[in-house]
């Protein structure tokens, strides 16, 4: 083999080794990355209570409904005590939000009191869960 035949093989392995190189640094760099990022946006379908009905709760609802104040006996401190309602009855119907208590009064803007409406988000994802089954998860 002559020395020019191995220069030209060589020449070929590198730019072939490299447009390689370029073309999985390419690809890496359009990889999507998972990232949680908190979000105002609800999870349709995928709403779960731990998750995304109770931080709410705490976060507008407690301050009146849990502790030492639970106005009209209703306590939203836990999933058993939001599911066993308040002095009116119960607030949630698992599987119907249009006969849910509390999804209507957070709905129609009654509930919470203080603070400012719900964000049209925070509002579907109590209307999620509870068409979902309202479950404990």
């Amino acid at each position: 083999m002559s020395a020019l035949n191995r220069s030209n093989g060589l020449r070929a392995f590198t730019i072939l080794f490299f447009l390689g190189l370029v073309a999985v640094l390419i690809a890496a760099c359009g990889a999507q990355t998972t990232t949680s990022v908190p979000s105002e946006t609800p999870r349709v379908g995928a709403a779960s209570f731990s998750n995304d009905v109770l931080p709410i709760l705490r976060d507008r609802c407690v301050s009146c409904h849990g502790g030492d104040k639970t106005s009209r006996g209703l306590d939203l401190t836990s999933y058993d005590k939001l599911m066993t309602g308040s002095i009116g009855g119960r607030v949630i119907i698992a599987g119907d939000a249009d006969n849910s208590k509390l999804y209507q009064s957070i709905l129609q803007g009654k509930m919470p009191k203080r603070g400012g409406k719900l964000s049209d988000a925070r509002v579907e994802i109590f209307k999620e869960w509870i068409k979902a089954g309202a479950l404990n998860n």
